[in-house]
């Protein structure tokens, strides 16, 4: 298999039959003819995204489809296409239609130059300002985690070859990053200019909070930053309280201090009290983890799938 293209699908019933349409001229235009298969990922939709996709499938057989028990989240539905792809070269890609199939010739001929992975850079993107926001405080967090070059940008319209998605999939952890696992594992990745499209079908499954969510995985699974500002706070909060202590003690021998005011003590008990219930907070999310580490939480688990005739479905 030349080509393996995965894509999550969630809600997005109405763009899939031109996504088939276009990802298949992409790939049979221009002379040549590239082996390919496309596998699709029902998240769990709430619409009948999954009838279409088995339209999909009964249409062109190298389409494979596959839907998940409940909704894992874009990056768990990833891990398992990776975990079932069988080309040389994978592609992973949204399923709205503003990552243009006709881009991903271009990206195959770019990592065949020996790069291990490529990422579509979007000449201008299509979505609201305020992604933008999220999208540049993660950037950051993978700059100050795994030294990403500032000017590398990421996105979920990338090619990566065959070794490197093995050592992504080697990850057993329940809650993956995607960029991030492509970061820890090699450095050898370059972007390319590509086509960024207005969204055509559906609305955003995006929020602030989902940025939240995984600027707050990517913290907590993949660096120990938390756990080093808490402790650099610590520190500075015990001096500072070391040195209010010796100011009253010294205040209090040489007569400067007649009296301790309450309100002082009072705002310095919350501050050392708001302080203490943070640095719980972020060891519980640490816990969290290592719970589901130990405890093998899935990364996902497959209710139907094209890719198994005898009813037995692949789990992880």
């Amino acid at each position: 298999m030349d080509i393996s293209i995965i894509i999550p699908v969630y809600n997005s019933s109405a763009g899939l039959e031109e996504l088939q349409r276009r990802i298949s001229s992409a790939l049979t235009g221009g002379g040549q003819e590239l082996d390919y298969e496309v596998i699709l990922i029902d998240d769990h939709s709430k619409d009948n995204s999954y009838e279409v996709m088995k339209e999909l499938h009964r249409r062109d057989k190298r389409f494979k489809i596959m839907r998940l028990m409940r909704n894992f989240g874009q990056h768990n539905a990833i891990m398992c296409g990776l975990n079932h792809a069988s080309g040389k070269y994978i592609i992973t890609m949204d399923d709205d239609l503003q990552n243009p199939p006709e881009e991903i010739p271009r990206l195959l001929a770019e990592i065949k130059k020996g790069y291990d992975c490529i990422i579509g850079r979007p000449l201008e993107k299509k979505h609201a300002k305020y992604r933008n926001l999220g999208s540049y405080a993660i950037g950051k967090c993978f700059e100050i985690i795994f030294g990403k070059p500032a000017d590398l940008k990421m996105s979920s319209f990338r090619i990566l070859n065959r070794p490197l998605v093995d050592a992504i999939i080697a990850s057993k952890g329940p809650n993956p990053m995607i960029d991030a696992l492509i970061l820890s594992s090699t450095t050898n990745i370059i972007n390319i200019d590509v086509q960024h499209d207005i969204r055509k079908y559906g609305a955003s499954n995006y929020s602030l909070k989902k940025s939240y969510k995984l600027a707050l995985n990517l913290l907590v699974n993949y660096s120990t930053i938390p756990l080093q500002f808490i402790s650099i706070n610590g520190f500075i909060f015990a001096i500072v309280g070391l040195l209010i202590a010796i100011y009253v003690v010294c205040g209090k021998i040489f007569g400067w201090i007649n009296e301790v005011g309450w309100a002082s003590i009072i705002a310095l008990i919350s501050v050392f009290s708001g302080l203490i219930l943070i640095s719980f907070g972020v060891v519980g999310e640490y816990l969290i983890r290592i719970i589901g580490q130990v405890s093998h939480f899935r990364q996902y688990a497959v209710r139907e799938s094209s890719f198994h005739d005898d009813g037995h479905n692949k789990e992880a």
